[in-house]
């Protein structure tokens, strides 16, 4: 680690960030334009999509932890890193040119599932190598979290201009949804090489230690680790901030119209306000986390976020309306995307402490499995709130809907956060990798010995969280 300075510089931990430009265009936007383009103009309707997205984010299951092996045990001149982040680039390329720029309608749900394949393996391609960078060149427990919050405040920082885009050409251009989408596929075309050259070119990406134990990829090796029972908790964890996140996006704009009586231009202006909202609590969150734990944090703003999705409901059922979807959209907006830097945080503590007490560094595997978890999560909220609302609640977005579909429609939208968020606090309630035990597996770490963190790591038992 002697090319790793104890602290990033500014710019170091800027250029590590801003790779979350290109993927704050292509997450949350995603599921809010995307998805509905798809289902509505695209003809393919919401249970289809749901069904297709649910299903090719399932292969991530697969190609998310060959990615992890990859990264721990292919590494090259340059490091463990940047030599993929470089390869995935021409691969996304071009995939994201058609997913945005379909050609039609209608397309086939075998066209949208060919593009969004190559577009999920280009994604894994770049996201695991990046958060598995995160541990190597962030050597202590704060820096990890201020290393993740401005990776957080640039993809929040994008999803902002994402969303308020639309509103803007639709209202100043006369652009049509389908222009927008296309103006939305060429910002990550620009911002993808711009934002991965930066990061390669700044950040170091040290060599692996060739006296460090060897990466084990065997079957019962990736068994072994998954009955850890503090990664199994952030795994679970993460899902369940993914069904809550993805799931509020993918029906926000249906809530919105029908639930609300808002339309799609002030409806995207309202979400935009839910993720500033965010963007502003954030380093509130992360100082919580310094003056005491990053699980505390983790705790309460998991709590703040399923109680404040409830508010959505009553304003729904009273009559709906522009002010009370924004007041509900600012309130539950002040826990989003602070789960995201603090989870992934304490991920890089646990790379840590597993190598400081005798195994290998197995960054890839373990945030490939965090990647894998979270899109987990996305692809249930996409499917199961579309499948619920075509097949259970009948919900037709291209047509009428009576008032008891609407309640139905809201039910959802307002259900899968709450219970997923307070699902995600009642796991990490309690978490045994605290500041101290941190510090001693980097003690552990710089001098070269191994730490006693056995008791970390509890096998899971039956009626274990």
């Amino acid at each position: 680690m002697s090319s790793v300075p104890t602290k990033l510089s500014t710019s170091q931990v800027i250029a590590y960030g801003s790779v979350g430009i290109p993927f704050g265009a292509v997450g949350l936007p995603m599921a809010v334009f995307i998805a509905p383009f798809y289902a509505e103009q695209m003809g393919l309707g919401t249970a289809m999509v749901g069904i297709i997205f649910m299903i090719l984010r399932f292969w991530d299951l697969f190609s998310d932890p060959v990615m992890g092996w990859l990264v721990d045990t292919k590494p090259s001149r340059m490091g463990k890193i940047k030599h993929w982040l470089i390869i995935a680039v021409p691969i996304l390329l071009p995939a994201v040119w058609l997913l945005y720029n379909p050609i039609g309608p209608p397309v086939s749900p075998l066209f949208l599932g060919i593009i969004l394949f190559i577009f999920y393996i280009g994604t894994t391609m770049i996201t695991t190598p990046h958060q598995a960078w995160a541990p190597s060149v962030a050597r202590s427990y704060d820096e990890r979290s201020r290393l993740f919050m401005w990776r957080e405040l640039f993809t929040i920082s994008t999803m902002l201009v994402m969303l308020a885009l639309p509103s803007l050409l639709e209202r100043f251009g006369g652009v049509t949804f389908a222009q927008q989408i296309s103006i939305m596929g060429w910002f990550l075309i620009i911002a993808l090489p711009v934002t991965v050259g930066a990061a390669v070119w700044l950040v170091p990406d040290p060599q692996p230690d060739p006296n460090a134990p060897k990466a084990s990829f065997h079957p019962s090796a990736i068994l072994e680790a998954l009955r850890q029972q503090t990664l199994w908790r952030l795994l679970a964890t993460e899902i369940f901030i993914g069904i809550a996140i993805a799931g509020t996006a993918g029906t926000f704009l249906f809530a919105s119209f029908w639930g609300f009586g808002v339309g799609h231009g002030a409806a995207s202006l309202i979400l935009m306000a839910h993720f500033i909202a965010g963007f502003a609590a954030m380093p509130v969150w992360v100082w919580l986390s310094k003056r005491t734990e990053k699980y505390v944090a983790m705790r309460y703003v998991c709590v703040w976020s399923a109680i404040t999705y409830i508010v959505y409901f009553p304003l729904s059922v009273f009559g709906g309306g522009i002010v009370p979807l924004l007041i509900a959209a600012v309130i539950s907006g002040f826990g989003y995307g602070s789960p995201f830097i603090l989870v992934r945080s304490m991920m890089a503590d646990l790379v840590e402490a597993e190598e400081a007490r005798g195994g290998a560094n197995r960054a890839g595997l373990f945030f490939s499995l965090m990647s894998g978890a979270y899109k987990t999560g996305a692809s249930f909220a996409i499917g199961i709130p579309y499948i619920l609302l075509g097949v259970l609640v009948g919900f037709n977005p291209a047509g009428e809907n009576s008032p008891e579909t609407v309640r139905g429609l809201m039910a959802v939208f307002v259900g899968v956060p709450v219970v997923s968020y307070a699902l995600a606090a009642i796991l990490i309630w309690k978490y045994p990798i605290t500041r101290a035990v941190q510090a001693k597996a980097a003690e552990a770490m710089s001098g070269g010995g191994q730490a006693n963190l056995e008791s970390l790591h509890p096998p899971v038992k039956e009626g274990d969280l």
